[in-house]
């Protein structure tokens, strides 16, 4: 049996094309994310859970939690989890036409949670 403290590090994305205004689908995220990860030095196992985004009665947007956890048996860093969180980020904001990502780190040990916002500027 392996215990370790719990890291996870996730990012929020957003399926409306900030160009098109088009949606996409979880299928075409599963496979973009899979092209990335074949890419990596690392392979980073993650998991894409839908979810929707809602401001108030005029805004509700569909969209995806990208997670990943520190995984015992892969003994991967909370670096090269945070790092590849980041790397996967950036591609998904420039493929997808986001203007934001949010990558969030949960807190772990003494320290507190950390979020990352990515931005994208359009024209």
């Amino acid at each position: 049996m392996k215990i370790r403290p719990l890291y996870e590090c996730k990012l929020y994305l957003g399926s409306v094309d900030y160009i098109t205004h088009q949606s996409y689908s979880q299928e075409e995220v599963e496979l973009f994310c899979g092209k990335i990860q074949e890419g990596y030095k690392v392979v980073v196992p993650i998991r894409i859970t839908p979810t929707t985004f809602v401001s108030e009665t005029n805004y509700q947007e569909k969209g995806w939690e990208i997670g990943v956890i520190d995984y015992p048996r892969l003994n991967l860093s909370r670096k090269q989890i945070r790092e590849f969180m980041i790397h996967l980020g950036k591609h998904l904001i420039q493929e997808f036409h986001q203007r934001t990502i949010c990558v969030i780190e949960s807190p772990y040990l003494w320290r507190r949670g950390k979020i990352t916002m990515l931005e994208y500027q359009y024209g």
